[in-house]
């Protein structure tokens, strides 16, 4: 029988009592094979069968997954296989091993094979064994293999044909065979062997996750079989793609055994709503499915917490709940760890674990690599001693002095805890002086010194150990010695299935995290499921790469070609499939959540949020306004725009993106899809704005606008439908952040003086966006060193299969011109184009809005000529918005304001005129109007002064901020200063002072959760240096955490106060914080982003604050890839010190609007933009810090070698000196137009003629020139 049914259990059921029948009946187990998904699902059957069967004794049942069949048979034949392979040398048995080993053995081929213009060895080897694992799952021959690569018009197949050629031959030689290699040769055996010739009866089960291999197996049984039972679902088949489950089974089957299929009457209508929502685009919603849209990704987790912990108060078994995510990262773990284990039992499935995160096998490579003589670091070192030995880490000081001495174990007496240590330097001796393997030195240790460990962590150690020993036999115990060192770094990047060797088992009080594959695979069915992240794109991960092509390597790919709409439709089907199975699962209700932002605190791109239309959520119990907005006569024209090019100039607080969201709303209304509407905005948090408020204006829709900034956009291009394959990119390209950038430029910066380092960093961007050509020789030393950086630059960024954020720009741009099918695709979706901002919009970008409004024509660009402040460092173009407003078909000047009094509005149409008078291409000749009873009132609101030196001018400013919270203390007050460095010292003055400040920087080092954090690991740096320890304190009392001026007391212990026992500290305040500081030593020995984490989130609280604690474990992570923590904190402390930080957008205080006051809120002028405060301070406005005056302005020789990179384009007009003084100071203007116009009540603008500079002189400054000029 062929059986199509959805319900898992009815086919479970129907197989149970088939073999039952048959086995009552007199078959021998012997004559019935049945085949189930995995080993898990394999012991429930058995279980069931033995449940069921009422004979009192029965041979060993025939029950197995596909591997467990293939590995069992390779067992049993294998002199049969051995005869048949020519060779010198014979194995009793063979080398049955993980893909650890096969991926040494590939390392090593592929130090030997160049692939040309392949990049990254790491990306390489993960690229082949790819397509390996296709070839074998889908038993293609040699020349569908050739076929399949003229479809995909490879540059790479012959190389790869090669390398897969000598990894078969090396496997074979060594008889090392990974579970792909051996069903190479379980093809081989089945059709030339009669080992299966007494199977008369074949269930199976699943046989929609079937591969082609395994049906070609079921084919070659087919003519021997007297019954059957195939069970499958017609719409399963989740592991297509990829995993290479056949999505033509169905027919396949019915060809095969010749019969109909018994379809399942049942209708499964979540099924067909999900299909037809992925696939056909639809919106239908889902029953007893709730989608909680949110901003942050802490909020999912808190969201989902809250939601959990109310089940559990109404009794409900945490095995009756499941957490689905393809994000299983540490931020995941901890947050869940720390919230619900008191309640319930976490159970953990994705197969990413690092083997390395078990403490035993940390410690355990710890001990081999002293053992034979390779230097480990103090870190590792702990591990041994609390994690391995239980050795308390405050009591270790002496031996942590001896190792950095001798580099080994030194022979001394501990006061505490000396019989656990002289145990441990006796049986280390005796292990390391046998003549034994790795893997039996490895468990002799363990066997005399490890006290207790639970099942999980001995699960792993077990699993490790295997891990040795498949090493020992393929490469022979004496080769693993010699390469012990490779070996060990092999083991250390392992990553391994969760429990690889048992099966699973859910108890009652289980709460299941796993990956959606996993829950399948599985068949993990549960009351509630809670999909978390659902907007991330790891939900819809593509199959392809420049080496593989999941699809195409298919055993069923029929057509010649392979385009973007077969791109599309075979991931949607992918996707749709997963769901469906992820819904049969859910048995009463699902939650899905999305955030705006991932982990990072980078805009998702998309996931699956757009095919889950569920129920009204709960929680918003009161329906929320419908938005309306009464436009003003000079925002009108905004509203009756229907279609074409659409000019917005908005002078400060006109109301534009109020009025581009009444714009959204009523394209909406007309019939316009809402993806089809593309809102682009320059900065993060513009985007950020946008989405949360269309959100809350339009609650009850199922679709919203396509809301991101241009880089965004731009990234989600590259992307989406495998488009990077166009690019020569892999699927798992990555972008450079400046954790990254800076190992690369470190690396590279031998050759260079620091100065040219980072000038010749600065200038990557420049010649990047102005698309320069670098070909041309040049007699300029300076100018053919930068070219000699770049070059290495790029070659760093191909081998870590990196780009920039420029490449992204860039790369979408050639992208879309160079395929007319991608840019067609695009310009059909990109009916209407709206772009924020447009003054800041560079060359490139404005490039790449044009190509994607070529077809509809529909672009509307808003912004603000008199606020481009971003055109000195970033590529800018704003003469080009310049030109668009000249060009647009509709041209709309929203000049009226609401925001500022009548005297801050005339100061700013003064200071354009000004302008306009001594340089006039620095503003667009439009004044801020008032709106008639709606601007704020306020007499003599403008202030200026220049005091006599500083420290009166910011006793001054002290003494008005407090007058001005006293009269309200709720008032909302911003110091706007122009340079980072002045932010820093004013931030430190007002908070001496006693006031409550708010930096607002993208400086991490200026950020109080990170210099918490950062603190706490400098002290565990050196936990036994007192000074060190007062450092911590200081700063963490600074901060609130502790009671201020106790350091004094650490300072004058003897001996380091890290070993004091707080009980005989008579400070209960100075006692906590030592006892809080012990526990942070003995947790060091926890993966470095898991220990940021925790001290994170043990001091703060908020939704912003965990944000931020989790962006900075990001951000660790990656710069602890080697592992080091001395290195990794020399890396932080060098980003701390960088004004900003690119690819990490961490949150701030300010998205929370009532938080902000009664504060007083320090900035850059350039980060004040978009903001507006009831009072502004604008200090320290000296020429030198604001140059306005061209003739005493200054250019650096920075500038004027970022202006000689520019001219690599030929098509560049070069700058001359002073039209580059005049270009600083137009900025310079644009820059004071948006402080001024920050003010709503007051603005007070104030300078000393006196300044204290280098060595701590005072000396006299020139006051900006607009004291004597606007200022009057």
């Amino acid at each position: 029988m062929l059986l199509n049914f959805i319900k898992v259990d009815f086919r479970t059921k129907v197989l149970v009592e088939k073999y039952t029948e048959l086995i009552s009946a007199g078959v021998k187990p012997s004559e019935i094979l049945v085949l189930v998904q995995n080993s898990t699902l394999k012991k429930q059957f058995v279980d069931k069968i033995l449940e069921n069967i009422k004979i009192d004794a029965i041979e060993k049942l025939n029950v197995h997954s596909f591997f467990s069949i293939v590995y069992n048979t390779l067992i049993e034949n294998w002199c049969f296989i051995e005869n048949a392979i020519p060779s010198d040398k014979h194995f009793i048995l063979p080398n049955l091993v993980g893909l650890e080993v096969s991926q040494f053995l590939l390392k090593d081929i592929l130090k030997h094979v160049e692939v040309k213009g392949y990049n990254s060895k790491k990306s390489l080897l993960h690229q082949i064994f790819r397509r390996y694992s296709l070839i074998v799952q889908n038993h293609l021959s040699n020349e569908q293999i050739q076929e399949r690569s003229k479809i995909l018009k490879e540059s790479f197949a012959d190389d790869a044909e090669l390398i897969i050629k000598k990894l078969l031959s090396s496997t074979l030689k060594s008889r090392s065979l990974d579970y792909l290699r051996q069903t190479l040769i379980f093809n081989h055996v089945y059709k030339h062997t009669d080992y299966f010739k007494n199977i008369k009866y074949l269930l199976v089960d699943d046989a929609d996750e079937m591969t082609p291999v395994c049906f070609d197996f079921i084919s070659y049984l087919k003519p021997q079989l007297k019954d059957w039972i195939i069970c499958f679902d017609s719409l399963g088949s989740s592991r297509c793609g990829y995993l290479s489950a056949d999505t033509s089974i169905e027919c396949k089957l019915v060809h095969l055994f010749n019969e109909d299929v018994q379809t399942d009457k049942n209708i499964f209508s979540q099924g067909e709503i999900i299909f037809s929502n992925i696939l056909e685009n639809k919106h239908e919603r889902l029953e007893n499915f709730t989608l909680t849209s949110l901003s942050k990704r802490a909020e999912i987790l808190d969201f989902t917490i809250e939601k959990i912990q109310n089940l559990f108060k109404k009794n409900i078994p945490a095995s009756d709940i499941t957490i689905i995510t393809p994000l299983q990262d540490d931020m995941l773990r901890f947050t869940l760890e720390e919230n619900l284990k008191h309640s319930c039992n976490l159970m953990f499935l994705s197969g990413s674990e690092k083997l390395i995160d078990n403490p035993l096998v940390k410690a355990s490579l710890g001990i081999l690599k002293l053992m034979l003589g390779i230097e480990i670091s103090e870190m590792d070192l702990r591990v041994i001693l609390s994690d391995y030995l239980g050795i308390p880490l405050k009591y270790c000081c002496p031996i942590f002095e001896g190792y950095k001495k001798t580099g080994g174990f030194p022979p001394i007496s501990l006061e505490f805890y000396n019989e656990k240590y002289q145990k441990f330097i006796e049986v280390f001796e005796e292990v390391k002086e046998k003549n034994t393997k790795l893997s039996t030195k490895v468990f002799d240790l363990f066997y005399k010194l490890v006290d207790f460990a639970n099942e999980t962590k001995i699960n792993k150690f077990n699993f490790f150990i295997k891990q040795l020993r498949d090493f020992e036999s393929v490469l022979g115990a004496k080769t693993v010695i010699e390469r012990a060192d490779e070996i060990i770094t092999q083991i250390e990047n392992s990553i391994i299935a969760e429990n690889p060797s048992t099966t699973l088992e859910i108890g009652e009080n289980d709460l299941v995290i796993a990956t959606p594959q996993k829950i399948i695979d599985n068949k993990i069915s549960s009351k509630y499921q809670f999909w978390l992240d659902v907007s991330h794109s790891d939900w819809v991960k593509t199959d392809t790469g420049p080496l593989y092509n999941a699809w195409v390597f298919q055993a069923d790919w029929t057509k010649d070609e392979y385009t973007v709409e077969d791109d599309i439709f075979l991931a949607k089907q992918k996707t749709a499939r997963i769901l469906r199975k992820l819904l049969l699962l859910a048995q009463e209700h699902v939650w899905a959540c999305s955030s705006l932002f991932d982990p990072s605190g980078v805009e998702n791109l998309g996931g699956i949020e757009d095919y889950l239309a569920g129920e009204a959520n709960e929680d918003d119990n009161n329906a929320k306004p419908v938005f309306k907005i009464t436009p003003r006569d000079d925002q009108k024209p905004v509203l009756d725009y229907k279609k074409g090019s659409m000019a917005i100039s908005a002078v400060p607080g006109a109301g534009k993106t109020t009025i581009l969201l009444a714009l959204i709303i009523k394209l909406i209304e007309r019939g316009v899809i809402p993806t089809n509407i593309f809102v682009l905005t320059y900065m993060d948090s513009a985007a950020r704005n946008f989405r949360e408020r269309i959100k809350n204006m339009c609650p009850n829709t199922t679709l919203l606008p396509n809301i991101s900034t241009i880089h965004g956009l731009a990234l989600k291009i590259i992307k989406e439908n495998s488009n990077f394959e166009r690019l020569n990119l892999s699927a798992d390209f990555d972008i450079c952040d400046d954790t990254q950038r800076m190992r690369i430029i470190k690396g590279i910066t031998g050759k260079f003086t620091k100065t040219e380092a980072d000038e010749f960093d600065r200038a990557i961007s420049v010649l990047k966006l102005q698309e320069g050509d670098i070909s041309k020789p040049s007699s300029d030393k300076k100018i053919e060193k930068f070219k000699t950086f770049f070059k290495e630059y790029q070659a760093q960024l191909r081998e870590a299969n990196l780009i920039d954020y420029d490449d992204i720009l860039i790369m979408s741009v050639k992208l879309l011109e160079n395929n007319p099918d991608i840019l067609e695709y695009y310009q059909n979706i990109c009916e209407y184009i709206i772009e924020d901002e447009a003054q800041d919009s560079s060359g490139v970008q404005q490039r790449l809005i044009g190509l994607l409004s070529g077809k509809h024509k529909n672009l509307i660009r808003c912004g603000d000529i008199n606020q481009a402040i971003t055109t000195t460092f970033s590529n800018a173009d704003v003469e080009g918005f310049r030109r668009f407003i000249a060009e647009a078909d509709t041209t709309v000047e929203m000049n009226h304001s609401q925001r500022c009094t009548q005297d801050v509005m005339t100061l700013a149409n003064n200071l354009v005129n000004f302008g306009n008078e001594i340089l006039p291409k620095a503003f667009f000749t439009s004044y801020m109007q008032g709106v008639t009873g709606k601007n704020p009132v306020s007499e003599n609101a403008i202030f200026s002064r220049v005091f006599e030196n500083a420290f009166a001018e910011r006793n001054f400013v002290l003494k008005e901020i407090k007058n001005i919270l006293t009269r309200n203390k709720n008032a909302t007050i911003g110091i706007l200063l122009r340079n980072n460095y002045q932010v820093a010292s004013w931030a430190g003055f007002i908070n001496d002072a006693g006031l409550k400040s708010i930096t607002r920087s993208e400086s991490l080092g200026q950020k109080g959760v990170f210099n918490t954090i950062f603190s706490i690991l400098k002290f565990i740096q050196n936990p036994f240096d007192n000074e060190v320890l007062v450092s911590t304190y200081e700063t963490l009392a600074d901060l609130g955490f502790y009671k201020q001026r106790l350091q004094l007391e650490i300072r004058a212990s003897e001996k380091p106060f890290i070993e004091k026992d707080g009980d005989d500290i008579e400070s209960a305040a100075l006692a906590q914080f030592l006892w809080d500081m012990q526990y942070w030593l003995n947790s060091s020995t926890l993966p470095l982003e898991e220990l940021v984490i925790r001290i994170g989130l043990f001091y703060y609280t908020s939704d912003i604050e965990k944000s931020n604690v989790y962006l900075i474990a990001i951000l660790v992570k990656r710069l602890n890839a080697s592992g080091k923590f001395d290195l990794t904190l020399q890396r932080l402390e060098e980003l701390a010190k960088k004004p900003t930080l690119s690819g990490f957008k961490f949150f701030s205080e300010e998205e929370d609007k009532d938080a902000m006051r009664g504060k007083v809120q320090i900035m850059t002028l350039h980060k004040s933009k978009g903001d507006e405060f009831e009072y502004v301070f604008l200090p320290e406005m000296a020429e030198k810090n604001l140059s306005i005056d061209v003739s005493k302005a200054k250019t650096k020789a920075s500038t004027i070698f970022m202006e000689e990179v520019r001219a690599f384009n030929p098509s560049y007009k070069s700058k001359s000196e002073l039209e580059l003084r005049e270009f600083n100071s137009e900025e310079s203007l644009r820059l004071l137009y948006v402080a001024i116009t920050r003010a709503q009540l007051k603005l007070y603008i104030t300078t000393s003629a006196k300044a204290k500079g280098w060595g701590n002189k005072e000396t006299e400054q020139e006051p900006s020139v607009i004291f004597g000029n606007i200022l009057l």
